[in-house]
Formats: structure tokens, sequence, C-alpha cells
């Protein structure tokens, strides 16, 4: 029940200790703190570059099966898969974002649970 409550809460990009309030302003922009309990989201000075971690193993993962079954069924000549590949691990990232750091800090609240904090602290 607890992954499954933290995977819940990640997918939908809210704070991984109240489940309410969310991490993002827009794709890119990320709150400090959680607009509903105060919950510091960045917990140390590069706590997200784990989170590059998710983002990767999706677009290398998935990218490689999909590019193996095209080249199995060759839906396509190996020329445009390759093109078609490249695009892929460059667009998916940038789709990726705010889910990979939500994930993260969802596994993070997982293996090191915290209570709450915030910067008044």
């Amino acid at each position: 029940m607890r992954i499954r409550g933290a995977l819940w809460r990640s997918l939908r990009l809210k704070c991984c200790l109240c489940g309410i309030g969310s991490l993002f302003h827009h794709w890119f922009k990320m709150r400090t703190n959680c607009p509903h309990c105060g919950t510091l989201y960045e917990r140390e000075a590069g706590f997200f570059l784990g989170s590059i971690y998710f983002n990767y193993a999706f677009t290398a993962l998935s990218m490689s099966g999909m590019y193996i079954i095209a080249l199995v069924f060759q839906w396509a000549p190996n020329q445009t898969l390759l093109w078609l590949a490249l695009a892929y691990t460059i667009v998916m990232p940038i789709i990726l974002f705010p889910h990979a750091r939500s994930l993260w800090m969802g596994f993070d609240q997982l293996i090191d649970p915290r209570d709450k904090e915030s910067d008044d602290s």
C-alpha cells in the first residue's frame, strides 16, 4: 500500500508527504515548498540530480525496446529508425522531466521517510 500510494502521488505530481499540494507552477518551474503542508521539496543542494536516473532509465529502455521491435518487423529502413530514435531520446526526457522529479521524491520518501519539513526550521 505504501509503495502504491507513493507512486500514485508521484504520477499525479503531488507532494510526497500530504498528497495534496502540487509540485510545479509550470512544466519546468518547480515550487520550493508544498502549498498545502509547507514541506520543503529539495532536501539538499543537488537533490534532484537523482531524477536523472528515472528519466534516463525510462527513455533508454523504452527507446531500445521500440527500436528492436521496429527493426525486427522492418517497419522502416534502419537509417529512418535511427533518426526517429535520436529524436525520441531528445524529446522524451523533456516530456518526462516533471514526472522524473516527482518519482525521485517519492522514491526518496520511501527509502528515507521524513516528517513534515518547512523552510522555517
